[in-house]
């Protein structure tokens, strides 16, 4: 398997993220994947030694996307700016990447095992993208309610993207529904 990017892995990666969403992790073969590639199914080989080593690379480049963005919010003060910037950026991300939300959503039992045995495999703590979020947008000081509010507000915001069919509109829709909400006081 090659590690670099290459534009035959980038057309494998799209058309495998469109099969999985439509048909599933488990509905989906190789042999389906080469096929609306029109290429052999050696030539998936050659980038990816699984068809699971194409989910975990779709599931790691989201990871790494949303952890990236975790590092950068733990990189500032906390304030009320950052939580608003924190979730603007969010949405973009998963507005960005939808298909992957849904397929991730769809197929949580096959992921979790996978990225578990993948984390253990390189030594890396199991950790939920949402959670590390969760806990940069929520004020040191929080009390209950307003734990609720930032959970809330980033978990209804996460699955607007996951909606088949949704539309740049939704997805406003839901950033300011998300921003409302942490607007709230008890």
């Amino acid at each position: 398997m090659t590690t670099a990017a290459s534009p035959m892995r980038d057309r494998i990666l799209r058309v495998a993220l469109e099969l999985f969403t439509e048909h599933g992790y488990d509905g989906t073969s190789l042999r389906e994947i080469a096929e609306k590639l029109d290429v052999t199914k050696a030539a998936l080989y050659y980038h990816f030694k699984s068809k699971d080593a194409i989910l975990l690379t779709l599931v790691n480049d989201w990871r790494e996307q949303t952890m990236s963005l975790v590092e950068w919010g733990r990189d500032q003060p906390f304030s009320p700016d950052l939580q608003q910037e924190m979730l603007r950026r969010l949405s973009a991300l998963l507005t960005g990447n939808h298909k992957t939300q849904r397929l991730m959503f769809e197929n949580q039992p096959v992921i979790r095992g996978m990225v578990e045995r993948d984390n253990a495999e390189h030594g890396r703590p199991n950790k939920y993208w949402i959670f590390e979020f969760v806990s940069v947008i929520t004020p040191p000081d929080a009390d209950a309610f307003t734990r609720a509010a930032v959970r809330t507000a980033v978990f209804g915001l996460s699955t607007s993207a996951m909606q088949p069919g949704s539309k740049e509109e939704d997805h406003q829709a839901a950033l300011d529904v998300a921003l409302q909400v942490l607007a709230l006081k008890k």
